[in-house]
């Protein structure tokens, strides 16, 4: 079987939003062709609040996400299905189905350790703490690393403590330095970065640190490979699909490569008719170097035969690390 996982897509705020206005089936009539196209088994679906609707409305935001992954499951149940293991997202590709798996993208939902165990039963399995912005858990980067930055708060450092003992998927991306540096030593669980490139590559402070990618591969961790043109490239360098393939190098140096695997974060969907507040402050889109999103997937699986990576090299990046990860973080 033949495995392809996004480790980062932000399906829901899209969704949620055009189901508020009546849409239905959203999912199966805007998404579902590219997944089909690009042959994606699985995706991981954040649950992000636009700045927007803080700091009151992330509950509520939220709920509302996950409310709307379920009702597009209970109108297209053939096509998409909720995952909470690997044995899931194993299931969901064997019945040719996109397998979605829910993990929030910062923390500001999350009020208490208690609400954790809410979001867990409505099915969320990823814990990520932060965006590019501070929030009461710890502190994200900003992208250019220039302003001075902390690490978890109190509350931050007991959230990861609750998370771990849920078993659920804990994601470094978008943790400033320092936030990193404390999850590290407060846990001994395998630690995920969803989608999130490498700093040696790429001097953007929203990629890792050799350190912390080397950390990551020996906990049997994995670290999601960004296709986001600012993430892939310093300012006046070109973003193109080499230099992704330059990341995946890098990456599997430092990590092995059965540490390593898709994070797209593909965006320029959301950004052609997107009233978020966050994204109107982003460079100018386009973003997305695959500039078909998950339909080109398998033209970038072609580059990766073409620059001598195996086949068996090929189905671990493309999925197989993340079943592997999965199955050692999420036990029920």
């Amino acid at each position: 079987m033949k495995y392809i996982i996004d480790a980062h897509f932000d399906l829901l705020s899209d969704v949620a939003v055009r189901r508020k206005n009546g849409e239905h089936k959203v999912i199966e009539r805007l998404y579902y062709p590219a997944f089909k196209k690009g042959n994606v088994t699985g995706v991981v679906a954040s649950l992000f609040v636009d700045s927007q609707y803080l700091p009151y409305g992330g509950i509520s935001i939220a709920m509302e996400q996950i409310a709307a992954l379920h009702c597009e499951i209970s109108e297209s149940p053939d096509l998409l299905m909720l995952c909470t293991s690997a044995d899931d997202f194993v299931k969901a590709a064997s019945e040719n189905k996109v397998g979605i798996l829910l993990s929030f993208e910062g923390a500001e939902p999350v009020s208490s350790c208690l609400m954790l165990h809410a979001f867990y039963a409505a099915g969320v399995r990823g814990l990520g703490l932060t965006w590019s912005r501070r929030n009461m858990a710890a502190d994200g980067c900003d992208f250019t690393g220039n302003a001075k930055k902390g690490g978890l708060t109190d509350f931050g450092k007991m959230l990861v403590k609750e998370a771990e003992s849920l078993n659920m998927i804990i994601d470094l991306s978008h943790l400033s330095d320092e936030g990193v540096d404390d999850v590290l030593s407060i846990t001994s669980c395998p630690l995920i970065a969803s989608h999130s490139n490498a700093r040696a590559v790429a001097h953007n402070n929203r990629n890792l640190k050799d350190e912390h990618l080397a950390e990551i591969s020996r906990r049997g961790g994995v670290v999601g490979l960004n296709a986001c043109s600012i993430i892939n490239a310093d300012a006046g360098s070109t973003a193109d699909r080499r230099q992704m393939l330059r990341h995946l190098d890098y990456m599997i140096e430092v990590m092995g490569e059965q540490h390593v695997g898709f994070g797209f974060d593909f965006c320029d969907l959301f950004l052609k008719n997107s009233s978020a507040q966050d994204l109107s402050l982003m460079p100018e889109y386009p973003f997305d170097i695959l500039s078909g999103g998950h339909a080109d997937i398998p033209d970038f699986l072609l580059d990766m035969k073409e620059h001598n990576y195996s086949d068996e090299r090929i189905s671990l990046l493309s999925g197989k690390n993340w079943l592997y990860a999965f199955e050692k973080i999420l036990k029920k």
